[in-house]
């Protein structure tokens, strides 16, 4: 999944500790570089609850996120470029 796509208040499967569990998104927040670094790149962390046990995660990267999930517990497909799911291949 891609950063673009994922809702503050949205619901994602998402594998945690090596299990599938279904997330809440509750914050995006961008964290500047360290100082001592080179890179003038910001980063994006995401912080989530764990529906299951009500604890909280931080997801440094959008890709541990799988597939929305609506209200009823179905997930939904995400939306794919025209052409083919493999970009560039």
């Amino acid at each position: 999944m891609k950063l673009a796509d994922v809702v503050v208040g949205g619901r994602y499967t998402a594998k945690v500790s090596g299990a599938m569990h279904v997330v809440r998104v509750t914050e995006l927040k961008e964290i500047p570089p360290a100082s001592w670094s080179r890179s003038v790149k910001w980063r994006t962390l995401i912080y989530a609850v764990n529906e299951a046990t009500g604890r909280k995660l931080t997801i440094r990267s959008p890709q541990r996120l799988r597939a929305r999930v609506d209200d009823a517990g179905r997930t939904q497909a995400v939306a794919r470029p025209e052409g083919g799911t493999h970009e560039g291949v």
